[in-house]
């Protein structure tokens, strides 16, 4: 793959990692209400998500997401359930004495993961977004798995650091919501959140 190609991929997933959708409205949430650690397990399961997308696309299995639709649209719905009980989980949540004791509970890595890579495996857009993207940017038939390592090691710095700073900056907003009042108004705004990433993912065809 030449340096070239290699810069447009790179540019073209920069542009799609940044611009906000149902991985970072997730990853927010989940940031403002618990801190940037268990938002952080969100991100880890997104860039899982992504790299399994590139490693289809590589190996020319993304017809599937057309093929075998039912398939996927079961798991975006799974995905879509899960993110919404998230939300109800925000809702519900009790403010209490510091922002500590006003986190929803959800904090454990592998619930967060999971949410993160359903989240994407709900989310067929993404794995076409590489089935034409590598194609049209580089010359398919010759890459090898030293591009997929590559292009591999891109979406981790790439996808994982954008979501790394919308994580950091929505952990810092969490001191300003010290007092009961304003710990409700933050778990059920996350809480809208949640659900509006659900419906995004939900109605996605």
């Amino acid at each position: 793959m030449s340096p070239t190609a290699f810069a447009a991929i790179t540019a073209a997933v920069a542009v799609a990692a940044i611009t906000p959708g149902p991985a970072v409205t997730a990853i927010v949430a989940r940031a403002v209400t618990d801190g940037w650690r268990p938002a952080m397990a969100i991100n880890a399961g997104v860039v899982t998500g992504d790299l399994l997308f590139i490693a289809l696309a590589m190996a020319g299995l993304s017809a599937a997401a057309r093929n075998y639709g039912s398939l996927f649209d079961v798991l975006r719905v799974a995905g879509a359930i899960y993110l919404a009980w998230q939300g109800v989980v925000l809702w519900r949540a009790r403010p209490s004495g510091g922002i500590e004791g006003a986190a929803s509970r959800v904090t454990r890595f592998w619930p967060n993961y999971s949410a993160g890579l359903l989240l994407m495996f709900g989310h067929v857009q993404a794995m076409l977004f590489y089935a034409a993207l590598l194609p049209g940017l580089a010359d398919f038939p010759t890459l090898d798995w030293r591009d997929g390592l590559l292009l591999a090691a891109m979406l981790v710095v790439v996808i994982g650091g954008i979501n790394t700073g919308y994580a950091l900056l929505a952990a810092r907003a969490r001191r300003f919501f010290a007092d009961e009042r304003a710990q409700r108004a933050l778990h059920r705004t996350a809480g809208t959140l949640m659900f509006a990433a659900a419906a995004v993912v939900a109605t996605r065809v």
